[in-house]
Formats: C-alpha cells, structure tokens, sequence
C-alpha cells in the first residue's frame, strides 16, 4: 500500500515536470521576439548632441515623409480634462513643397504649399484661405505662426534646421536615457523653457530619427499634454502632384485674419 503510493505521488511529480516543460516550450515559442537592446554608450550623450544629430539627417534629406498618431488634452468649461486623440501625414520635398494631412476628435485640417502659396483647407466648415509671397518651408512656417497664429502639426521637423527650432528659448536640458518606443529603442531628453516642457525620442543607431514628442505647458490651465508618435517614415520622393491644392467646388473662400497687436 505504502509503495503504490509513493509511485503516485513520483508518477504526479513526472507528469507535473512534463506540463512545466511543455508549458514552457508553448510559451516561448508563442512569444513575440523582443528587440535587441543597444549596448550601453561609453559615455552619456548630450542632449544637444542628439537633438543636433537627428536634425542634421533630417536635413541632408531632399525629400520625405512621416505619419504620426496624435494624443492631447482638452480642459473641459467646468474643468474636468480629457484626452482626445488624432493623426497626422507629412510629405516634404525641399526647399518649398509641403503637404500636411491633419485630423482629430475636433477638427480637421489640409495644408499644401507649393510655388510660394499656402492654401489651407478645412474640410469640416467647408472653407480655404490662402497665401502668397512665401520663399520656402521656413518661411511660411515662421510666418503662419508670426503673422496668424497658426501651428503646423510637427512643422518643426520639416524646417531646414529643427535643431534651432526646438530649442528656441531653452533653458535647460538632460538627457534621460534609452527607452523603448513602439518597439525602437530611442534616445529620450528633455528640453525646458519657461512655457513649455517637451520630450523628445530620437532612434538610436546611425537613422537618428524622432519618434516620438511630448509638449506639456505647464503654465495653462491644467498642464495639458500633446503627443506625437511618429510610427512611419519614408525617404521616397513624394509625387508632384500631392503638393498641387484640391479645393472642393463648394468650399467657399475666406481671409486669413492677422494676429492683433498683443494677441499673444
């Protein structure tokens, strides 16, 4: 009696080694494989120096394109915040063609620039403004900003230098370490000035791409956030025709209105 039970109990014992290895052999094999993770530097990079580098291959670039979903903050009139969310498809081709798709829970927005025009376009309220006189992406950049008030979605990257862009009026800035995003291991520093602070993720390796940016202005209402995580890039030429505007035939035309003297 004594020994049929002791075989028991080694019979349970094998078949529970048996299920741990099959077990085991499912879960690995059923695992995604994870990424390689970098070797550690030698020494800490400097902020400024990825920042710099990812700017300098951006612009040795005639040409490119990149998608990117959106996440940010909306103060609600009682106060409550909450997050909506978006995406946006940016095509360059130096030094003066752009196009700029941008839609989200709120609003949706058109931008071609070519030959020294912008046309924006709003496909919700079926109306389009445009400009003229512009020289170049630079330019028309600083002056939608300067002159109107008007942020393009991640139009710092498609600017010959994003290096002096992003740290315009910078005060302070670290460099945190190499942190995983979307599965790219990336570069992750912090840039800060006295209105905003904002997070930058640079790929690592010899493509120091951004991949992902997190402005926060911790002056406003309820420190809202706006995040980009830029998950395509591709370095085709874009076809001529996507920088040409497609104004809908029932799209009425409006005026840009200027900013007003200490409007901002």
């Amino acid at each position: 009696m004594h020994r049929t039970r002791s075989s028991s109990k080694q019979q349970r014992a094998r078949w529970t080694v048996c299920d741990a290895a099959l077990l085991a052999i499912a879960f690995a094999s059923g695992a995604p494989a994870r990424a390689a993770e970098p070797k550690a530097p030698a020494a800490l990079p400097q902020a400024e120096d990825v920042l710099r580098a990812a700017s300098q291959y951006l612009a040795k670039q005639k040409a490119f394109s990149y998608h990117a979903e959106v996440e940010f903050d909306q103060l609600l009139p009682r106060g409550p915040k909450v997050r909506l969310s978006g995406a946006v498809d940016v095509a360059v081709m130096r030094p003066g063609s752009l196009f700029v798709d941008y839609r989200d829970d709120v609003s949706d927005r058109v931008v071609w620039f070519e030959s020294g025009s912008v046309t924006i376009l709003d496909p919700v309220a079926g109306t389009y403004a445009q400009v003229s006189g512009l020289k170049d992406i630079d330019g028309m950049v600083a002056k939608l900003e300067k002159e109107y008030g008007m942020v393009l979605p991640l139009g710092d990257l498609a600017e010959s230098d994003p290096h002096a862009v992003l740290t315009r009026g910078v005060d302070l800035a670290h460099y945190v370490g190499v942190h995983n995003v979307e599965g790219v291991f990336c570069h992750h520093i912090v840039l800060q000035r006295k209105d905003l602070d904002l997070q930058v993720f640079v790929e690592v390796g010899d493509k120091p791409l951004p991949r992902k940016l997190v402005f926060e202005y911790p002056g406003r209402a309820g420190s809202p956030q706006y995040t980009a995580s830029i998950t395509e890039w591709s370095f085709d030429t874009p076809k001529s025709e996507l920088f040409a505007p497609k104004i809908p035939k029932e799209a009425a035309k409006v005026d840009f209105l200027p900013i007003r003297e200490g409007g901002r």
